[in-house]
């Protein structure tokens, strides 16, 4: 059992690491590459099912390319932030972050 949550420290850190490399070189990169940053990210997170990931890394792509110049990225990349700590299949934290996203977009 322990070996699991050390495997999954191990993860989470991997996956905070690839969201700072992907923010602090965002403004610099072409849109392609970053929305292939946000997708590695989503696919290590699914390897791992790791579900908030999943779904906010899908959203933070659907926003990109809808708006690529409207798109709230801090909002996204805090919120993914937030995800990489959660449970892996807590599908009510992946609901709760949306909906935080949801609500800062009307306000």
């Amino acid at each position: 059992m322990q070996w699991e949550h050390d495997g999954m420290l191990l993860v989470r850190a991997e996956l905070s690491e690839r969201l700072d490399a992907l923010q602090q070189a965002a403004t610099r990169m072409t849109m392609r590459d970053f929305v292939r940053g946000i997708g590695a990210i989503r696919t290590l997170a699914s390897a791992y099912g790791m579900m908030p990931v999943v779904c906010l890394a899908d959203a933070f792509e659907r926003a990109i390319r809808s708006e690529p110049r409207g798109c709230p990225a801090g909002l996204y990349f805090d919120r993914l932030r937030d995800a990489i700590g959660c449970e892996p299949l807590d599908a009510a934290a992946s609901q709760t972050l949306m909906a935080s996203i949801s609500v800062r977009l009307g306000a």
